[in-house]
């Protein structure tokens, strides 16, 4: 739950460096870690779950694959954006640039 003056903050990526990004942030008095997004349906996926962290699909396409895998999702990417105050954006290099549009 989201005490008085916290900031809502959501992690895109839950990999090597997303992982301890939503561990610190989660320790963080005046921070509330509301979700963590991924795109994975393996092992790595359960662990959000098991540190009480709701999981968001991070790709539309994987939504359906993660809940075959019995994964609880929370929602999508875009539902996470929306209830963040913050994203820290811990996807891979490669990923990150494919989303970046040019200065117009």
């Amino acid at each position: 739950m989201t005490g008085k003056g916290q900031i809502k903050v959501a992690v895109n990526g839950y990999g090597v460096i997303g992982k301890r990004v939503a561990d610190a942030v989660a320790v963080q008095a005046d921070m509330d870690l509301i979700g963590v997004a991924d795109v994975v349906a393996d092992w790595r996926a359960r662990m959000p779950a098991t540190k009480g962290f709701a999981l968001y699909a991070a790709d539309p396409e994987r939504e359906s694959a993660i809940q075959k895998a019995g994964l609880n999702l929370a929602g999508g990417l875009d539902d996470l954006l929306a209830a963040a105050d913050i994203v820290i954006d811990c996807t891979p290099k490669k990923i990150v640039s494919d989303r970046l549009e040019p200065p117009a």
